[in-house]
């Protein structure tokens, strides 16, 4: 567009025009009528015409300028640009330079306020999802348990951490009868309202089928195969357990879950090497196997779901992987409970990293039931010790009714055993004696714990000493069996007992 003159300059040169018409025309008609009409006449008719030329000045002058300019104000105040006549838009004075500012400022705050009402709108969603997935998630948690007669057999405790990326985890545990509790850990992937109602009913499908009498195997086939029919791209990776509160039977299945630590009556925490299955969901048909474990009275699960796997800080391996097991086992011994334990973790996880993308869930179980059928003791690695375990066993097999003679051979085949461990143990260490009485008294289970360095004190070189103890050992013994671990080995001896022998 060309430009064209000034509003400034183009009324100076109007106001210049209408002074000198007027001046000129004044003069000029007084000069013609004023001798033919009088002066009179002749005043009153320049009057007339000034008042007519200045009049169709301010017209034009409130057409031209203050017109426009009111309606600039007024869109401005109304925020509207449709009060801007597109005809100001085009013209090359300052009328037009200011109605083209107006309009693209306006045009821009409309932009600006369009894009920030859909990210005001768009942040209010998110957070709505956000809180009512929360609200979801903070719905699976389990409730008190009843005050049941088992309920002090075993102490169990969960938590939950948020991360900045929520995801929805969850534990639970409930009674599926007076005598047997289930224990679950899982988490679907994502934050969204529509994985926190898979989630829950996942949950809801456990407890259920559980509760219809159906088996863990059968119970993790049912619900996955459930879930897989729902059609969604989600699934659960849940650890699924079972605790028989009369003998410490824990029966469970890991479905995409992290592996749990066991502690064996406050020593130390060590991982537990079980098969992981397919997550609940994933496929059509998946045929799960469960895991069994026996419990004894101090021994102690810790479970946790992937967001301790994800903790990691500059050039450092995750905290699960490295850190945490050092943690649990600064938690051993004292009077420290499970909520205790978890609130430890939970700091030590934040001081290794401080921010973490997932969330994480925790649980703990202690089983504490301190029947005669789990008794143990504690003695250092020395064979004049013998007399101490051969004590305690006496007086377990007393407390089970158990016939005498049965305990000669037993007491002999301990005294064995226990000095082939002291060969083989860690000089100043203690060796556990455990003895396991079945409810039936039909069987009798001991088992030794001790730092044996990871040799079997069964496997001796032929013709040596200690060979006919090991000989008289397995001869006598229905089952027994070497299991090395990280710190400690167990060794595990079951014999059956005879109606004549007991």
């Amino acid at each position: 567009m060309k430009k064209g003159k000034g509003l400034c300059r183009h009324w100076l040169v109007e106001s210049t025009l209408t002074v000198s018409v007027l001046v000129v025309g004044s003069v000029w008609f007084w000069a013609q009528w004023s001798d033919r009409i009088g002066y009179v006449k002749t005043g009153a008719v320049i009057a007339v015409f000034t008042i007519g030329m200045v009049g169709l000045w301010g017209y034009r002058f409130q057409k031209k300028l203050c017109q426009p300019l009111k309606a600039i104000a007024q869109a401005i105040q109304n925020g509207e640009q449709k009060g801007i006549c597109s005809a100001w838009r085009v013209q090359s004075d300052e009328i037009g330079l200011l109605a083209r500012a107006v309009s693209e400022q306006m045009e821009t705050q409309d932009t600006y306020w369009e894009t920030h009402c859909k990210q005001v709108i768009a942040q209010t969603e998110q957070r709505t999802r956000q809180s009512m997935a929360e609200e979801i998630c903070c719905s699976t948690l389990p409730q008190r348990l009843p005050d049941l007669p088992s309920r002090a057999h075993f102490e169990v405790n969960g938590l939950t951490v948020r991360g900045t990326t929520e995801n929805c985890q969850f534990y639970d545990y409930f009674y599926i009868d007076p005598g047997l509790l289930c224990i679950v850990i899982g988490e679907t992937p994502g934050k969204d309202v529509a994985q926190a109602m898979y989630m829950v009913i996942a949950q809801t499908t456990i407890r259920s089928r559980l509760r219809q009498g159906r088996s863990l195997e059968e119970t993790m086939g049912d619900v996955s195969a459930q879930l897989y029919d729902l059609g969604s791209p989600f699934c659960l990776n849940a650890l699924v357990g079972t605790l028989n509160t009369a003998d410490g039977k824990f029966t469970y299945v890991n479905a995409g879950q992290q592996r749990p630590l066991l502690m064996r009556n406050e020593n130390w925490y060590e991982w537990l090497d079980i098969p992981v299955y397919a997550p609940l969901g994933m496929n059509e048909h998946v045929v799960y196997r469960a895991m069994e474990l026996r419990l004894r009275q101090g021994d102690r699960i810790f479970l946790h779901t992937m967001g301790l796997d994800e903790r990691s800080g500059c050039d450092q391996p995750a905290y699960a992987e490295q850190q945490m097991r050092i943690d649990l086992n600064l938690t051993r011994g004292g009077n420290t409970d499970g909520v205790q334990i978890l609130n430890q973790i939970r700091q030590a996880a934040e001081h290794y990293c401080a921010t973490s993308h997932l969330g994480y869930a925790m649980l703990t179980l202690l089983y504490c039931k301190g029947e005669k059928e789990l008794a143990h003791c504690n003695v250092p690695a020395q064979p004049t010790y013998a007399t101490e375990v051969a004590a305690f066993l006496k007086k377990q097999f007393e407390d089970n009714a158990i016939a005498p003679r049965h305990y000669a051979k037993q007491a002999v085949l301990v005294d064995e055993l226990f000095t082939l461990c002291c060969r083989n143990a860690m000089q100043g260490s203690n060796i556990m004696v455990e003895c396991g009485v079945a409810p039936d008294a039909q069987m009798v289970n001991i088992r030794m714990t001790a730092v044996l360095g990871g040799i079997n004190p069964l496997e001796q070189k032929k013709d040596s000493p200690a060979q006919s103890a090991v000989d008289f050992v397995q001869q006598n013994t229905d089952y027994i069996t070497f299991q090395p671990g990280e710190e400690q080995d167990t060794i595990t001896m079951v014999c059956f007992l005879t109606e004549n022998e007991r």
